[in-house]
């Protein structure tokens, strides 16, 4: 099965995070509307080999179950955390099929035409956010895509207030990672000087950065812009 626009659109419509998504794409491979007993595990490999790192369990845990709830995937059998019998449903299945409308002459109304710009400008907003999720939840920290005061943000802000949270000790330590997260970002934590030192301190030399140089610029990188 080739991966269309029309996959991508119900990505976005659904809220599906880019990781669900590259799962899904890989399931495709494994067959599409017959039974297939696939390895969750053997995922998680393929994206290491490719990525240098893959998934945790209860991530990928998550964006399966994510998979299950759009009714993209429907299990048949569960054997194990990551094995199980399966069918990847064809995209056709997802849509509800239209029901025809008889034609009235008389009719006098016309549906109003949409602007690209709007939907080009949402779908962009949508991917910044999407992203922003995973990188959060790849560090432990879980917001629904409707937390769009935190997930709105740029993606400078995002990567370094991780950066601050991991340098705090992470959940080891932060009994309130989301609380976290969404404090620092309201308050810039990485302005206070003893933050930004440490942020200069281990990353300048790395980045051939010092004293001076912008939060952005230790943490620029794609989507940056806020929405």
């Amino acid at each position: 099965m080739n991966w269309t626009q029309k996959h991508d659109q119900f990505c976005l419509k659904n809220s599906i995070p880019p990781a669900a998504k590259l799962l899904w794409q890989w399931l495709t491979r494994e067959g599409v509307g017959e039974e297939v007993e696939p390895d969750l595990s053997e995922f998680n490999t393929w994206v290491e080999k490719h990525r240098g790192k893959g998934y945790a369990h209860n991530y990928l845990k998550q964006m399966f179950n994510k998979l299950v709830e759009v009714r993209v995937v429907g299990t048949i059998k569960q054997y194990s955390w990551k094995i199980f019998k399966l069918i990847v449903r064809p995209l056709e299945w997802l849509f509800p099929r239209r029901k025809q409308k008889l034609h009235n002459p008389n009719s006098t109304y016309k549906t109003p035409t949409s602007n690209p710009d709007n939907s080009v400008k949402d779908d962009i907003q949508q991917q910044h956010i999407l992203s922003n999720q995973q990188l959060m939840s790849e560090a432990g920290i879980y917001f629904d895509t409707q937390e769009k005061e935190v997930l709105k943000r740029p993606q400078f802000e995002i990567k370094a207030a991780i950066f601050l949270f991991r340098l705090r000790g992470a959940a080891e330590k932060i009994m309130n990672p989301e609380g976290w997260i969404r404090r620092c970002l309201q308050l810039e934590y990485w302005e206070h000087p003893s933050n930004y030192k440490a942020i200069v301190d281990i990353l300048g030399n790395s980045k051939g950065l010092q004293y001076g140089n912008s939060i952005q610029d230790f943490f620029g990188g794609e989507h940056e812009q806020p929405i």
